[in-house]
């Protein structure tokens, strides 16, 4: 089980599941981090988007972001609208990050590394972090 469902099914206040209204099938997650701050959207549109949310749902401070974080599996959307409402009832989006498309049926170990680091440095660009130790690159 991926470590987003395990923050949810755990009942942490800072973690809601995004679900279709057409089915309810959990399609994301809404991170609301300890003060307010951005609204950022990472957009995930293959099976590798999955390590990528884990690696970032494993860093034990995460519930100290400023802002809000939402993680949404594009490819798990039947339509994207039906969604929507539920992404933008949290205020403005600051920023939306698409993470690259993978057809590997492994997941690259560079891509998730350089995936992730591109979402940091677009949270320390925000201020949603202080960005200490990451490594020097584009935000892209």
């Amino acid at each position: 089980m991926s470590n987003w469902k395990k923050l949810a099914e755990a009942g942490h206040g800072y973690v809601e599941a995004l679900t279709a209204t057409a089915d309810g099938a959990v399609v994301g997650y809404r991170l609301v981090g300890a003060s307010s701050g951005p609204q950022v959207v990472v957009a995930g549109i293959c099976p590798a988007s999955e390590h990528v949310f884990d690696r970032l749902l494993a860093i034990p401070t995460l519930s100290w972001i400023r802002g809000i974080l939402v993680l949404i599996r594009i490819e798990a959307l039947d339509n994207l609208l039906s969604v929507l409402p539920s992404v933008l009832a949290s205020g403005e989006i600051d920023r939306t990050l698409v993470l690259p498309f993978s057809d590997a049926e492994q997941a690259d170990g560079r891509v998730i590394r350089r995936s992730c680091h591109r979402v940091l440095r677009a949270w320390a660009s925000l201020g949603m972090i202080s960005g200490r130790g990451l490594p020097r690159g584009q935000e892209g």
